[in-house]
């Protein structure tokens, strides 16, 4: 049987109940597609896991390379102390051995000592004998004093060493302090390294790779200040600065800005032996000293970066395996509107339920489809959207009832072959079912070559009678533009009060109408044969159709008639 179709109806708020009566109050739930909240479970899932992985991770590796940065620092001064404690320890075996010589001979000439012992210092040195300015120079030989002074006759600063060896004598020993700067050398054993040696903390000794300005030193202030660096970056070590704080740690040392860019001095403070006073440091650029901690944070930024990656890769993989259950939904949606017609098959799939559940809907659709080729589709969309599949709904309404058949039929399907007849009838059908859902229109049954239809319900239509003459004149429309001029059409209107609802048993139902109006439409189909019966199409409507509505041009009385099986007379017009 063919099917009706009808655009949904409008004139009702959406969010009426189903009974048409108050609004459904609905509480706003937060619905998600499935693929999403399948990608943002997989998302939140990788974040959770692998952020906690990589938290940890990450704090370890700043820790251990935090420690590592400590334990090189350390290294690093002690072995620079040891450089610096093993020149003293040498100098002052030298210093112990020529005193014990001079001591045996007390008439060496003083210049003769650079001569005698000056084998036994580095290159440069001069050696002296004095006497002792304090009377309590030991007996016995001892290192009695270290100091820097101003050499006039080199006009150079010196390291002085005084070395007692008996009673109110010294041997005096003078070095250049590029000696110094050679243990400097000594201490860098890389390239980033700057070692350098401060007494105090603000007198500069010698820095390694510096020139030393010469003209700034005197008599009473022989090593220049820090101040006096000139551009050198050491110079703004001990200056306050917002970005400059003490580091943390087990290393004292301090990060300071200086020269355009970050620097790192390390420190530690020589509290014994010759050079107590003295502070031994290296210096870094900034970047250079905290490699470690700048690779720990590469590895981390590599690790969000990944993060961030496998949570959208972990996303994309959620959206893909929720859209089969997306595109079952939509399907589903379009079943439940009984949308067969644009519903596509549902691909295989890889997994086993999903390719079980696609193929069972995809046969389920194909036999909901077949199916629906024998029930008035949108009727049922209709009454499921009104609420009205309770077998027992039936009512009371005032309606119009059409009634539709082909004049001449019988004999024509008399000369006509089975597959001929079929053809006919399925245009035909066509052509009534399309001008019926133009004019929202409901069909209520196929009979024989005959349509019967009604307008009022199951949606209210308060206009029913307007519409129904309007399908007449879109019919006749449609006669015009067809080609098959065998079709000829008889139609008959009336309106009244009819029984309309599911009428049937628990396990089959119709939706349709009883009552008084539908003979009288029937029979006014049936008259007018007797009216016009060449005519390509006859529409007659009742006086009760009639009431209210706008007659067109051609609309007339045909007059007061006795239908059959009726004894009261009906006033009977002609549409078309």
């Amino acid at each position: 049987m063919a099917q009706d179709v009808l655009p949904p109806d409008r004139s009702q708020p959406a969010a009426a109940g189903l009974d048409g009566g108050a609004p459904v109050r609905r509480h706003f739930r937060l619905r998600l597609p499935v693929g999403v909240a399948l990608g943002l479970v997989f998302s939140l899932m990788m974040i959770v896991i692998c952020g906690v992985i990589i938290g940890y991770m990450s704090t370890s590796d700043r820790r251990i390379a935090g420690r590592l940065l400590d334990d090189g620092a350390t290294a690093t001064l002690k072995v620079n102390r040891a450089v610096l404690d093993r020149f003293f320890a040498v100098q002052e075996t030298a210093l112990q051995a020529a005193a014990l010589d001079l001591k045996r001979n007390l008439s060496v000439a003083a210049n003769a000592i650079s001569n005698r012992y000056g084998s036994l210092f580095p290159q440069g040195t001069r050696l002296s004998v004095r006497e002792a300015g304090s009377p309590a120079v030991p007996v016995s030989p001892a290192l009695t004093g270290i100091r820097f002074v101003r050499d006039a006759a080199a006009e150079d600063t010196m390291l002085e060493l005084a070395y007692g060896f008996e009673r109110g004598k010294e041997l005096v020993s003078l070095y250049p302090l590029r000696i110094v700067d050679g243990l400097l050398g000594q201490m860098k054993w890389e390239g980033r390294q700057q070692p350098f040696l401060l007494e105090g903390r603000d007198k500069v000794i010698s820095i390694s790779g510096w020139k030393r300005p010469v003209s700034q030193a005197g008599p009473a202030s022989p090593l220049p200040s820090l101040s006096d660096l000139g551009d050198h970056p050491l110079r703004a070590i001990w200056q306050e600065n917002a970005d400059a704080h003490t580091m943390g740690g087990n290393v004292t040392g301090r990060v300071f800005p200086s020269s355009g860019g970050m620097y790192t001095a390390i420190l530690a403070d020589i509290t014994d032996g010759p050079a107590a006073g003295w502070t031994l440091g290296t210096l870094y650029q900034a970047k250079d000293f905290g490699a470690a901690l700048d690779q720990s944070r590469i590895v981390l930024y590599a690790a969000v970066i990944a993060l961030c990656i496998g949570a959208f890769l972990s996303f994309l993989l959620g959206r893909l395996l929720g859209r089969p259950l997306t595109r079952l939904a939509e399907a589903s949606a379009r079943v439940r509107g009984l949308d067969f017609d644009g519903i596509a098959q549902l691909p295989p799939s890889r997994l086993t339920e999903l390719d079980n559940v696609n193929a069972a809907f995809n046969g389920t659709v194909s036999a909901l489809n077949a199916f629906a080729r024998y029930v008035p589709r949108q009727l049922v969309k209709r009454l499921i959207e009104q609420g009205m599949t309770d077998p027992r709904q039936i009512e009371t309404r005032e309606m119009t009832v059409v009634f539709t058949d082909i004049a001449g039929f019988t004999t024509m399907a008399s000369r006509l072959s089975a597959e001929e007849t079929a053809g006919f009838l399925t245009g035909y059908f066509e052509l009534v079912s399309d001008a019926i859902s133009a004019e929202d229109g409901t069909i209520d049954k196929y009979i024989g070559d005959g349509v019967m239809a009604f307008w009022g319900a199951p949606v209210d239509q308060p206009n029913h009678r307007e519409l129904a003459v309007a399908f007449v004149r879109k019919l006749a429309e449609r006669l015009d533009e067809e080609a098959d001029k065998r079709i000829r059409v008889r139609v008959g209107i009336h309106t009244g009060q009819v029984v309309v609802g599911n009428i049937g048993s628990i396990s089959r139902v119709n939706y349709t109408v009883i009552g008084d109006v539908v003979n009288v439409a029937a029979r006014l189909q049936e008259y007018g044969k007797s009216v016009d019966p060449d005519a390509r199409l006859i529409a007659l409507a009742s006086e009760e159709t009639m009431a209210g509505v706008e007659r067109g041009e051609g609309e007339n009385l045909v007059g007061r008639i006795s239908l059959r099986g009726r004894e009261q007379e009906t006033s009977v017009f002609r549409i078309v």
